[in-house]
């Protein structure tokens, strides 16, 4: 069974806040990345995510931010990259969907980077 995914979208704070918390899973802490914060499980699994400034992030990266306005659905890919991990946040508002990327390098790959 595909669990439901709660989003809201408050465009007088530009924030787009989703939620694929089931049971009320505690939160046990938070990451923040950029304009990107995941909230996290004691198990790790990211149950909550929070996108600031996001019209101007998803203009920045060629994608039409009216799609904001008038959101159906919200979907989540986590997928784990060599350095770090790719996620994409498909947002659909009837016919047009996008997929918006987040690039995560994890702190070893950073670390490297910088050696």
């Amino acid at each position: 069974m595909k669990k439901a995914i709660v989003f809201a979208y408050d465009d007088f704070s530009d924030r787009l806040f989703i939620s694929c918390n089931k049971n009320n899973e505690k939160v046990y802490g938070s990451a923040r990345m950029l304009n990107l914060t995941i909230d996290f499980t004691k198990d790790m699994k990211a149950v909550n995510m929070e996108i600031r400034k996001v019209s101007e992030y998803l203009h920045a990266i060629g994608i039409n931010p009216a799609i904001l306005n008038n959101l159906s659905e919200v979907s989540i890919v986590f997928k784990q990259q060599r350095d770090g991990y790719l996620i994409y946040f498909v947002l659909r508002a009837g016919d047009k969907v996008e997929r918006v990327p987040y690039n995560i390098l994890t702190a070893k790959s950073v670390i490297s980077e910088v050696a």
